[in-house]
């Protein structure tokens, strides 16, 4: 399953972004969105963050997708500034390698995996970075 079939992130409209283009999520403003200051809601850039991060996972290690269960063990998130318009969501590894990764995963069935992930809004200005740790372990196979 992609992150962008969820039923909350179809509600708040994320879509992946276009071949080639540096981000890899992206979510159109619109007033279901906005906070009490009219810019977009603190909640929903954490949203697009978090999915980013999943989906720069399965981008990263489409081999194990379907043996691996992930989920999102710990987030530290810093709000720069107020988001308005577009909101676009890029991510790299912390620290890890795809390589290392999946190491792990074959040798000892679980992995933790950090990923730095940053939201730019349609000014290109970056309204908040995170980090988000995730959980992976190998589903046992069934006969």
């Amino acid at each position: 399953m992609h992150v962008t079939d969820l039923a909350i992130n179809k509600t708040m409209g994320m879509q992946f972004a276009a071949p080639g283009d540096t981000h890899i999520l992206e979510m159109p403003e619109s007033p279901l969105l906005l906070n009490h200051l009219g810019s977009i809601h603190a909640g929903v850039q954490f949203s697009l963050a978090e999915a980013c991060s999943g989906a720069f996972l399965q981008l990263h290690l489409p081999s194990w997708q379907d043996q691996v269960m992930a989920v999102l063990r710990t987030s530290e998130v810093k709000f720069r500034n107020p988001a308005h318009g577009c909101l676009r969501a890029s991510a790299q590894f912390d620290g890890a390698s795809v390589e290392a990764l999946s190491r792990q995963l074959a040798t000892r069935g679980r992995a933790l995996a950090s990923v730095l992930v940053e939201v730019c809004d349609a000014q290109r200005i970056v309204t908040m970075s995170g980090s988000y740790q995730w959980f992976l372990r190998l589903q046992p196979k069934v006969s």
